[in-house]
């Protein structure tokens, strides 16, 4: 009977270790989001490089690819606090809210797994690199890339409202065809292509070999996640130019293709709304069916509600976040949807916050008075 006791608890711890081997395994591809805690270090050495990989922050080929291109690092540094901020920021109001990210590189199973939460981080991670790789390139920041090559067709008809005014005052409006006529390409584009080839790189660095036959199907969705964040920023360029001329004629435009001035916020907006359409998927040969558009998120596991406290799934529950209690709120913000119903509990304090306050011209000081502020918040149950 002893026996049989001590081979079955064998037996278990085997099982517990290989499931934390592919649970470590299926979250390397976005283990470097740990960069996030890096400090912002301007020149990256090898010794730095193989320290990120000791820290668990890189796989091998990450840090053979952070040894040979260092330059880099500081870029993929703030795309890893990019994707954080962005990830809380459109997470905010739900369930999920995206906390377990700061857990990284030791990842619950809420992103071990082939959930779409963390189909959305993939995209998201891929997103901010390629945003923050471009902007370097643009910059002069790094040795392997510069300014985007400029395209061959012509740009549209795009006259700022100034130029235009002044046109109308006298009546020397240029039609379409002169105006395609009189640009040229210039001022230094965000190089996308570039950095979404060194983002690829970077990303699929870590190999898929060593999986299992379920392992390497995730990783084939893991880089179809990756590619679909990598398209958004690619199809968000939009056309800038310049006018040049006597007051402002805009005789000659000089026009370029840059990315979007709000940062990957502005992606991470683009890639939530994938995340509520995103597709479940199944192994089959190891590919994904060809019915799956490139721009669509996949997933391969269902997430749970997220309601209750649940390490197997890698839920922390709503008990204690606050919630919109408002009667009227009914959103995703509202305690009827975040508290799943459980209720919630009204608490209010008084908060002491400066008011009131006049600058005295004589004594060239500022006196303000004291007001007493009733806050109200609601929390889950």
């Amino acid at each position: 009977m002893t026996m049989s006791t001590s081979k079955c608890k064998n037996i278990k711890w085997l099982a517990i270790t290989i499931l934390i081997f592919i649970h470590v395994q299926e979250g390397e591809s976005i283990k470097w989001l740990a960069l996030s805690k890096a400090s912002d270090v301007r020149i990256w050495t090898k010794e730095a490089c193989s320290g990120a990989k000791t820290s668990g922050y890189l796989e091998r080929k990450q840090a053979r690819a952070c040894r040979s291109t260092p330059d880099i690092m500081p870029n993929l540094i703030q795309a890893a606090r990019d994707t954080a901020s962005v990830c809380q920021q459109v997470f905010k109001d739900r369930r999920w809210n995206c906390s377990s990210i700061e857990l990284a590189p030791r990842y619950t199973p809420d992103l071990l797994t082939g959930t779409r939460e963390r189909a959305f981080v993939h995209a998201m991670s891929a997103a901010a690199a390629i945003w923050r790789l471009a902007r370097a390139c643009a910059l002069g920041n790094l040795a392997i890339c510069s300014c985007a090559t400029p395209p061959r067709r012509v740009p549209p008809l795009i006259i700022p409202h100034t130029s235009l005014s002044l046109l109308r005052t006298n009546s020397a409006l240029l039609d379409a065809s002169a105006a395609k006529s009189l640009f040229k390409w210039g001022g230094c584009g965000d190089d996308v292509k570039s950095a979404s080839r060194i983002t690829k790189m970077f990303l699929q660095s870590s190999s898929s070999s060593s999986l299992g036959a379920t392992g390497r199907f995730l990783h084939t969705v893991d880089m179809h996640n990756s590619r679909a964040g990598r398209r958004t920023v690619e199809q968000s360029l939009s056309l800038e130019c310049k006018c040049h001329g006597v007051s402002g004629s805009c005789s000659v435009r000089t026009c370029w293709r840059g990315l979007d001035s709000k940062g990957p916020g502005a992606a991470g907006t683009r890639i939530f709304k994938k995340y509520s359409t995103a597709a479940e998927v199944r192994p089959k040969l190891g590919r994904l069916p060809p019915l799956y558009h490139h721009d669509n998120l996949l997933y391969t596991t269902k997430s749970v509600d997220y309601c209750s406290l649940d390490k197997k799934h890698g839920s922390l529950g709503t008990i204690g976040r606050q919630c919109n209690g408002n009667g009227s709120s009914l959103g995703y913000a509202g305690c009827e949807y975040l508290c799943c119903g459980r209720g919630h509990v009204t608490k209010t304090r008084v908060v002491l916050e400066r008011c009131e306050c006049k600058y005295i011209s004589c004594c060239y000081s500022v006196q303000c008075s004291t007001c007493r502020n009733i806050v109200t918040t609601y929390e889950c149950n």
